[in-house]
């Protein structure tokens, strides 16, 4: 029961954490640089394969082991890693193919994908070591 329960508070932390930052953080970049390559309406079902697996990712690679050592805080650092792994993968590849992709993304996605990894990791292990 344990693992289904980081699964979902993971998943939570990380759609409201990713929703905030995107909003915010992210897209004014993306507005700025390659608003024209926007899918209009946008497409909730690839993006909902992604937080699923993400998310299975990130408890596979970095939740379950910090959980089973009771170490939150290797959640933290090991998400981050991840992430910036990841989020830097998907954008220092756009970077290299795309025209119109611009450093500002890469330096503000790949930012964000660790900081969005290591804190949904570190929160997902905390909430579940307080709950079971």
């Amino acid at each position: 029961m344990n693992i289904v329960y980081l699964y979902l508070s993971t998943a939570a932390i990380f759609l409201v954490v990713d929703i905030i930052g995107l909003r915010f953080l992210v897209k004014p970049v993306f507005d700025r640089h390659v608003e024209h390559l926007f899918a209009d309406p946008f497409r909730m079902g690839p993006a909902a394969v992604f937080y699923l697996a993400y998310v299975a990712g990130i408890l596979y690679f970095v939740s379950l082991p910090a959980l089973r050592n009771q170490d939150p805080q290797s959640a933290l650092i090991a998400g981050a890693l991840l992430g910036l792994l990841a989020y830097g993968t998907y954008e220092f590849t756009n970077f290299a193919t795309l025209r119109d992709w611009s450093m500002q993304q890469v330096v503000v996605d790949t930012i964000w994908g660790a900081v969005l990894t290591g804190t949904s990791a570190w929160a997902g292990v905390t909430l579940t070591r307080m709950v079971t």
